[in-house]
């Protein structure tokens, strides 16, 4: 199964070196192009990788409703073809895109968040860890993983509310100002934060996918005689970073999902994440703790080798038109 998640990098670290008879030549400044301040620079690094991250999770939205389904208690023993089916059937291609707003609203600061705070904490480390060191993308994703899931988790928490709302037989949500003041009335401002610690183990996901990327990145500069790869090879490895980090740290997008699920007799049987992991253990295995990763990676990769590339595009053009 990890074969074919993997066979991107196989492949880029396997393809032959471009030739290399001829050095290129040092990209310049156009004359007509106005140099960036560096206030607008870092705008334009801030909203990068948010506006990547729209484009890519409207596309994939549907993918996104089916696997939420597939990680709740409601969903882990079906199929992804049987969710689909009854998420038509409940709701028509509508229900594809249920939890889209909110995830609209939150993608642009969530991305954002991650990819400035990663940035920042490469430059706030580089006096003490190597800024190409491992230790210093280790780092940087862990800061930049916890920043953006405290800020965002609030939104994410009505998102997959909704998206479990057709899973569970329920229609006590009449729309998405609905789930905000039903949430806020029944659990408090904590209910907003169901999940959060779930996310923080996420921050390894990061971690992995930064730290795997970073390495492929060198690789490359190496390989190609100090010169950055390709925009073909940035996607592979983009996407390859992305399902390597995505199957080693799976089991906590399913505990995320259980913890946020509605509560049951007025008690919520999916507490704190250990608390949630073990439950799932006993009760359903290795298939409950990895459900639905199929149709998670399907997402995923596509999405960050999108969302990557788009941000490495923009930083160098801003990189090309820096004012000095």
């Amino acid at each position: 199964m990890l074969l074919p998640l993997l066979l991107p990098l196989l492949l880029l670290l396997l393809l032959p070196p471009p030739h290399l008879s001829r050095a290129a030549p040092p990209r310049t400044k156009s004359l007509s192009t106005k140099s960036l301040s560096p206030s607008q620079s870092t705008l334009l690094r801030v909203f990068s990788g948010g506006l990547a991250g729209t484009v890519s999770s409207t596309l994939t939205s549907p993918l996104e409703v089916v696997k939420t389904q597939l990680q709740s208690s409601a969903g882990a023993a079906r199929s992804p073809a049987e969710v689909a089916r009854a998420i038509l059937k409940a709701d028509g291609a509508a229900g594809f895109w249920r939890g889209l707003p909110p995830t609209l609203v939150g993608i642009i600061p969530a991305r954002s968040i991650y990819f400035y705070s990663y940035e920042s904490s490469k430059a706030f480390l580089a006096g003490r860890l190597s800024v190409t060191g491992t230790a210093n993308a280790l780092a940087a994703g862990l800061c930049a993983g916890v920043a953006a899931n405290t800020a965002t988790n609030p939104i994410w928490m009505v998102k997959t509310r909704m998206q479990l709302l057709q899973s569970a037989g329920s229609a006590r949500y009449a729309g998405y100002g609905d789930a905000v003041r039903t949430i806020f009335r029944e659990e408090g401002v904590g209910g907003f934060y169901r999940g959060v610690t779930a996310s923080y183990w996420g921050a390894s996901e990061g971690m992995i996918q930064f730290v795997a990327y970073e390495r492929i990145k060198a690789a490359l500069r190496a390989r190609n005689g100090g010169r950055e790869g390709t925009k073909r090879e940035l996607f592979l490895a983009a996407g390859a970073s992305k399902a390597l980090a995505t199957v080693a740290t799976y089991p906590h997008e399913v505990a995320r999902t259980r913890m946020r699920e509605f509560a049951r007799g007025g008690a919520f049987k999916y507490e704190g994440m250990f608390q949630t992991l073990g439950v799932i253990a006993r009760e359903e295995g290795a298939r409950g703790l990895y459900a639905g990763m199929g149709t998670h990676v399907a997402r995923v990769v596509p999405n960050s080798a999108v969302m990557f590339c788009v941000y490495e595009i923009v930083k160098e053009w801003i990189d090309d038109n820096q004012s000095s």
